[in-house]
Protein backbone atom coordinates (compact mmCIF):
# COMPACT_ATOMS: atom_id res chain seq x y z
CA UNK A 1 0.00 0.00 0.00
CA UNK A 2 2.93 2.06 0.56
CA UNK A 3 3.50 2.27 -3.39
CA UNK A 4 0.01 2.21 -4.50
CA UNK A 5 -0.56 5.21 -2.06
CA UNK A 6 0.85 8.22 -3.88
CA UNK A 7 -0.35 6.53 -7.42
CA UNK A 8 -4.03 6.65 -6.29
CA UNK A 9 -3.42 10.46 -5.05
CA UNK A 10 -1.46 10.82 -8.53
CA UNK A 11 -4.14 10.26 -10.55
CA UNK A 12 -7.40 11.23 -8.42
CA UNK A 13 -10.15 12.32 -10.00
CA UNK A 14 -10.56 15.50 -8.45
CA UNK A 15 -8.90 16.99 -5.41
CA UNK A 16 -12.31 16.60 -3.13
CA UNK A 17 -13.76 15.60 -0.12
CA UNK A 18 -15.12 12.85 -1.52
CA UNK A 19 -11.95 11.14 -3.34
CA UNK A 20 -10.14 11.65 -1.03
CA UNK A 21 -12.51 9.92 1.41
CA UNK A 22 -12.57 7.21 -1.66
CA UNK A 23 -8.72 6.86 -1.45
CA UNK A 24 -8.64 6.20 2.71
CA UNK A 25 -11.43 3.75 2.15
CA UNK A 26 -9.05 1.96 -0.12
CA UNK A 27 -6.56 1.82 2.56
CA UNK A 28 -8.73 0.63 5.04
CA UNK A 29 -10.40 -2.01 3.16
CA UNK A 30 -6.80 -3.07 2.48
CA UNK A 31 -5.12 -3.63 5.86
CA UNK A 32 -9.04 -4.99 7.11
CA UNK A 33 -8.77 -7.55 4.41
CA UNK A 34 -5.06 -8.87 5.47
CA UNK A 35 -6.42 -8.72 9.13
CA UNK A 36 -9.04 -10.89 7.72
CA UNK A 37 -6.74 -12.91 6.23
CA UNK A 38 -4.54 -13.73 8.60
CA UNK A 39 -7.03 -14.26 11.66
CA UNK A 40 -6.66 -18.13 11.78
CA UNK A 41 -2.71 -17.89 12.60
CA UNK A 42 -3.30 -14.99 15.01
CA UNK A 43 -5.96 -17.08 16.80
CA UNK A 44 -5.97 -21.19 16.93
CA UNK A 45 -9.85 -21.29 17.79
CA UNK A 46 -10.75 -19.12 14.36
CA UNK A 47 -8.59 -22.20 12.42
CA UNK A 48 -11.76 -24.89 12.32
CA UNK A 49 -11.12 -26.13 8.83
CA UNK A 50 -7.38 -28.18 8.76
CA UNK A 51 -5.69 -28.33 5.07
CA UNK A 52 -2.27 -26.85 3.69
CA UNK A 53 -4.19 -24.23 2.43
CA UNK A 54 -5.79 -21.37 4.22
CA UNK A 55 -9.15 -22.30 3.67
CA UNK A 56 -10.20 -20.43 6.87
CA UNK A 57 -8.55 -17.35 6.11
CA UNK A 58 -10.17 -16.98 2.75
CA UNK A 59 -13.63 -17.63 3.74
CA UNK A 60 -12.55 -14.89 6.73
CA UNK A 61 -11.71 -12.82 3.21
CA UNK A 62 -14.95 -13.28 1.61
CA UNK A 63 -16.96 -12.40 4.61
CA UNK A 64 -14.98 -9.23 4.95
CA UNK A 65 -15.32 -8.66 1.34
CA UNK A 66 -19.35 -9.00 1.62
CA UNK A 67 -19.10 -6.26 4.82
CA UNK A 68 -17.00 -4.38 3.23
CA UNK A 69 -19.13 -3.59 0.24
CA UNK A 70 -22.13 -3.22 2.19
CA UNK A 71 -20.24 -0.33 4.31
CA UNK A 72 -18.74 1.51 1.39
CA UNK A 73 -21.01 0.89 -1.70
CA UNK A 74 -22.66 4.34 -1.58
CA UNK A 75 -19.27 5.73 -2.35
CA UNK A 76 -18.98 3.66 -5.78
CA UNK A 77 -22.62 3.43 -6.07
CA UNK A 78 -21.64 4.15 -10.30
CA UNK A 79 -18.98 1.49 -10.28
CA UNK A 80 -20.95 -1.63 -8.73
CA UNK A 81 -20.08 -4.47 -10.17
CA UNK A 82 -21.62 -6.87 -7.52
CA UNK A 83 -24.18 -7.93 -10.36
CA UNK A 84 -24.74 -11.04 -12.50
CA UNK A 85 -25.88 -8.48 -15.23
CA UNK A 86 -23.10 -8.01 -18.23
CA UNK A 87 -22.98 -5.23 -19.96
CA UNK A 88 -23.61 -6.53 -23.53
CA UNK A 89 -21.42 -4.02 -25.78
CA UNK A 90 -18.30 -5.49 -23.21
CA UNK A 91 -19.20 -8.69 -23.34
CA UNK A 92 -17.20 -10.55 -26.58
CA UNK A 93 -14.01 -8.15 -25.69
CA UNK A 94 -14.02 -8.95 -22.19
CA UNK A 95 -14.46 -12.70 -23.47
CA UNK A 96 -11.30 -13.03 -25.73
CA UNK A 97 -9.18 -11.53 -22.59
CA UNK A 98 -10.78 -14.33 -20.35
CA UNK A 99 -10.13 -16.98 -22.99
CA UNK A 100 -6.52 -15.71 -23.62
CA UNK A 101 -5.89 -15.60 -20.08
CA UNK A 102 -7.28 -19.33 -19.60
CA UNK A 103 -4.82 -20.43 -22.81
CA UNK A 104 -2.05 -18.89 -20.62
CA UNK A 105 -2.59 -20.52 -17.90
CA UNK A 106 -3.44 -24.28 -19.38
CA UNK A 107 0.53 -23.76 -21.36
CA UNK A 108 1.69 -22.86 -17.89
CA UNK A 109 -0.14 -25.89 -16.24
CA UNK A 110 1.84 -28.10 -19.00
CA UNK A 111 5.00 -26.82 -18.77
CA UNK A 112 5.18 -27.47 -14.97
CA UNK A 113 4.86 -30.38 -12.75
CA UNK A 114 3.77 -31.11 -9.11
CA UNK A 115 2.55 -34.20 -7.55
CA UNK A 116 -1.38 -34.52 -7.42
CA UNK A 117 -3.15 -33.09 -4.86
CA UNK A 118 -7.16 -33.64 -4.37
CA UNK A 119 -7.47 -30.32 -1.63
CA UNK A 120 -5.05 -28.00 -3.97
CA UNK A 121 -7.85 -29.37 -6.69
CA UNK A 122 -11.04 -28.17 -4.92
CA UNK A 123 -9.18 -25.01 -3.27
CA UNK A 124 -7.93 -23.66 -6.71
CA UNK A 125 -11.77 -24.04 -7.95
CA UNK A 126 -13.26 -22.60 -5.21
CA UNK A 127 -11.28 -19.68 -2.58
CA UNK A 128 -8.98 -17.35 -4.39
CA UNK A 129 -11.78 -16.07 -7.25
CA UNK A 130 -14.60 -15.79 -4.92
CA UNK A 131 -12.94 -14.27 -2.11
CA UNK A 132 -10.26 -12.23 -4.32
CA UNK A 133 -12.53 -10.86 -6.80
CA UNK A 134 -15.42 -9.66 -4.14
CA UNK A 135 -12.34 -7.62 -2.37
CA UNK A 136 -9.76 -6.51 -5.26
CA UNK A 137 -12.34 -6.48 -8.22
CA UNK A 138 -15.64 -5.93 -6.45
CA UNK A 139 -14.77 -3.23 -3.64
CA UNK A 140 -11.01 -2.16 -4.49
CA UNK A 141 -11.57 -1.81 -8.37
CA UNK A 142 -15.39 0.12 -7.31
CA UNK A 143 -13.65 2.28 -5.23
CA UNK A 144 -10.22 2.83 -7.55
CA UNK A 145 -13.19 3.84 -10.42
CA UNK A 146 -14.94 6.19 -8.68
CA UNK A 147 -12.08 8.26 -7.26
CA UNK A 148 -9.68 8.03 -10.00
CA UNK A 149 -9.65 9.84 -13.35
CA UNK A 150 -10.52 8.01 -16.74
CA UNK A 151 -8.06 6.65 -18.80
CA UNK A 152 -9.58 7.32 -22.32
CA UNK A 153 -9.80 3.50 -23.54
CA UNK A 154 -10.71 1.20 -20.48
CA UNK A 155 -6.93 -0.65 -21.38
CA UNK A 156 -5.54 2.75 -20.32
CA UNK A 157 -7.35 3.57 -16.95
CA UNK A 158 -5.67 4.17 -13.98
CA UNK A 159 -8.05 2.54 -12.04
CA UNK A 160 -7.39 -1.00 -13.64
CA UNK A 161 -3.35 -0.37 -14.01
CA UNK A 162 -3.39 0.00 -10.66
CA UNK A 163 -5.65 -2.54 -9.52
CA UNK A 164 -3.02 -4.67 -11.33
CA UNK A 165 -0.05 -3.20 -9.95
CA UNK A 166 -1.54 -4.07 -6.00
CA UNK A 167 -2.62 -7.18 -7.41
CA UNK A 168 0.95 -8.28 -8.37
CA UNK A 169 2.52 -6.57 -5.20
CA UNK A 170 0.28 -8.28 -2.82
CA UNK A 171 1.13 -11.85 -4.24
CA UNK A 172 4.76 -11.13 -4.92
CA UNK A 173 5.70 -9.60 -1.02
CA UNK A 174 5.97 -11.84 1.75
CA UNK A 175 7.82 -11.73 4.61
CA UNK A 176 10.20 -14.55 5.97
CA UNK A 177 12.32 -14.80 8.75
CA UNK A 178 11.43 -11.53 9.58
CA UNK A 179 12.47 -9.85 6.29
CA UNK A 180 10.78 -9.08 2.89
CA UNK A 181 10.81 -11.44 0.05
CA UNK A 182 10.06 -9.86 -3.12
CA UNK A 183 9.79 -12.04 -6.15
CA UNK A 184 9.93 -10.22 -9.48
CA UNK A 185 8.68 -13.23 -11.78
CA UNK A 186 5.75 -13.50 -9.32
CA UNK A 187 5.11 -9.45 -9.58
CA UNK A 188 4.67 -9.49 -13.01
CA UNK A 189 2.23 -12.35 -13.86
CA UNK A 190 0.24 -11.71 -10.81
CA UNK A 191 0.13 -8.32 -11.76
CA UNK A 192 -0.96 -9.00 -15.59
CA UNK A 193 -3.49 -11.49 -14.19
CA UNK A 194 -4.82 -8.66 -11.86
CA UNK A 195 -4.90 -6.11 -14.81
CA UNK A 196 -6.70 -8.21 -17.14
CA UNK A 197 -9.40 -9.60 -14.73
CA UNK A 198 -9.94 -5.61 -13.76
CA UNK A 199 -9.83 -5.17 -17.33
CA UNK A 200 -13.19 -7.89 -18.22
CA UNK A 201 -14.80 -6.43 -15.04
CA UNK A 202 -14.84 -2.96 -16.65
CA UNK A 203 -15.83 -4.22 -19.55
CA UNK A 204 -18.49 -6.22 -18.34
CA UNK A 205 -19.99 -4.09 -15.07
CA UNK A 206 -19.92 -7.22 -13.34
CA UNK A 207 -17.81 -9.06 -11.26
CA UNK A 208 -18.90 -12.58 -12.50
CA UNK A 209 -16.60 -13.84 -15.47
CA UNK A 210 -13.63 -12.32 -14.16
CA UNK A 211 -14.79 -14.96 -10.63
CA UNK A 212 -15.05 -17.81 -12.64
CA UNK A 213 -12.29 -17.06 -15.27
CA UNK A 214 -9.94 -16.45 -12.10
CA UNK A 215 -10.94 -19.84 -10.59
CA UNK A 216 -11.11 -22.20 -14.00
CA UNK A 217 -7.63 -20.16 -14.69
CA UNK A 218 -6.46 -21.65 -11.38
CA UNK A 219 -7.71 -24.94 -11.54
CA UNK A 220 -6.53 -25.50 -14.92
CA UNK A 221 -3.22 -24.48 -14.24
CA UNK A 222 -2.81 -26.94 -11.02
CA UNK A 223 -4.33 -30.35 -12.75
CA UNK A 224 -2.82 -30.13 -15.79
CA UNK A 225 0.62 -29.69 -13.61
CA UNK A 226 -0.07 -32.58 -11.86
CA UNK A 227 -0.97 -35.14 -14.75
Amino acid sequence: MVVILPLLIIFMKERTRVNYLRVLSIVACYYLYSIALYLPYLFDSLHFINGSWNWNGKLFGVVCGVILYFLFRRQFADNNFFTVKQNKEGLKPALNVAIGLLSFFVLAGLLSEEEFDVETLFFQISMPGIDEEIMCRGVMLGLMCSALREGGKPSRSPAIIINGIWFGLVHSLAFQNGEVAFSVGSFIATGIVGYALAYITIKTRSILIPMLTHNLCNFANNLLSML
